[in-house]
């Protein structure tokens, strides 16, 4: 089994990761604030697509790492 060996990726990749992650972020924090008005509120609707709108962005977040990574050993080899 080959080790995995941790090396300087692509700038244009990082900055592709970088700014996924920030959109997914700014995603969360809706899915965050939907949440708080759930709870002053009581709304079961708000509930539910807050934590929706949570999860995917969480999904995200990790897809776009993983996603990252994979896409420069791709064009690395």
């Amino acid at each position: 089994m080959k080790s995995v060996e941790f090396k300087i990726v692509n700038k244009k990749v990082i900055h592709i990761v970088n700014r996924g992650i920030g959109w997914s972020l700014l995603v969360s924090l809706i899915a965050i604030y939907i949440l708080l008005i759930y709870c002053a509120g009581s709304i079961p609707q708000a509930f539910y697509v807050g934590i929706s709108l949570l999860k995917s962005a969480l999904f995200f977040i990790a897809m776009f790492i993983i996603c990252g990574f994979i896409f420069d050993k791709f064009t690395v080899d």
